[in-house]
């Protein structure tokens, strides 16, 4: 997530398999997602850094991606199939929400 949000900062849309030239307005949106991507990628490693990482924090990170892989599932509804590589990104979000709010439920992680 660190390294995508990076390149999204940088590169922009040369990052979006399929993608092309963009107006100013979603080329500022899409470089300004890659903070948030980096954001929530150093929450991902300090999170699963600590000995026993807060259940809030994991559950609040397990929601995050559901809403991820959700917003993906509306733009699959409203606009259509986007290139395959999104589709196996909202698989994988769906899959890391479940674990991470699975790993969460742990009685190790009952700490907060």
């Amino acid at each position: 997530m660190i390294v995508l949000g990076v390149a999204r900062i940088l590169f922009a849309m040369a990052t979006v398999p399929g993608g092309g030239p963009v107006n100013p307005t979603i080329d500022s949106e899409y470089r300004e997602s890659g903070v948030l991507l980096i954001a929530l990628g150093f929450a991902y490693v300090w999170a699963v850094r600590q000995p026993a990482p807060p259940f809030a924090l994991l559950r609040f990170l397990g929601i995050t991606m559901a809403l991820l892989g959700a917003a993906r599932v509306i733009s699959i509804v409203v606009a259509g199939w986007p290139h395959w590589i999104f589709v196996a990104d909202t698989a994988a979000e769906f899959a890391i929400a479940v674990l991470t709010y699975w790993y969460s439920t742990t009685p190790d992680q009952q700490q907060d």
